[in-house]
């Protein structure tokens, strides 16, 4: 045989094969959705107060979840952004049975910190009812309104679409969550109930006016880059 030969072909080889990954930013978002709804479920269990003004520590990372949630309906469509929704909310779930799981093992003779673990996540499976609650309603209407109006404004007046869907999702979203949550952080008067719902309700919309160029932004950018999108 030459030394420049090749060796002969062998049509038996093994041929590794992979499942082709579609060319989509979703998945990203999805996770960033995730993500999102389990720290804020975690900080809420801090109750937090600025001067007259009580929140939890959740406060500032919630909203964004809705801002994720109109470039997902405004992008991709409602039953994507329910796909987004009801698989945030299963390991929203899912983190909260971690979190029982956990506290219930039996401590190391070693470990001394059960008591503040308990009390830090304990009641996060409570905290988390709500807020699930309230995001899966929240996020549900959220989506649905800002897809039925870009069905009569098509690719015009975005910004009606992000508030409008807003005002309805975030107020029903405060409403189931802070009636489950307020008890359980301390809050025991109907006008530390109220100021509560309120500053959230405010807060949460205005968070979504002053941020809402960064969501133009982002909207436009997933816009350009998802090549099945058709305006």
């Amino acid at each position: 045989m030459s030394a420049h030969a090749t060796p002969p072909h062998d049509d038996a080889a093994p041929q590794v094969a992979f499942a082709r990954r579609p060319r989509t930013y979703f998945d990203l978002i999805l996770a960033a959705y995730c993500v999102i709804l389990v720290l804020s479920n975690i900080g809420a269990t801090k109750g937090v107060q600025f001067g007259p003004v009580i929140t939890d520590g959740g406060f500032f990372l919630f909203p964004l979840a809705y801002v994720l949630g109109d470039v997902v309906s405004e992008v991709y469509g409602f039953r994507a952004a329910r796909r987004a929704i009801l698989t945030s909310f299963f390991f929203g779930a899912f983190s909260s049975l971690v979190f029982w799981l956990v506290i219930i093992l039996p401590a190391a003779p070693f470990y001394e910190n059960q008591g503040a673990f308990e009390a830090v996540l304990g009641p996060v499976p409570l905290i988390v009812a709500g807020s699930l609650l309230g995001y899966l309603v929240g996020q549900l209407l959220n989506a649905y309104v800002m897809v039925k109006v870009k069905e009569r404004t098509s690719e015009k007046h975005l910004w009606a679409r992000l508030i409008s869907s807003t005002m309805v999702g975030e107020l029903v979203d405060t409403v189931i969550f802070c009636a489950v949550a307020a008890p359980i952080i301390g809050i025991d008067s109907w006008a530390g109930f109220l100021n509560y719902v309120l500053v959230g309700y405010v807060y949460k919309c205005l968070v979504e006016v002053v941020i809402m160029p960064v969501t133009y932004a982002a909207i436009a950018w997933f816009k350009r880059r998802e090549p099945s999108y058709a305006a």
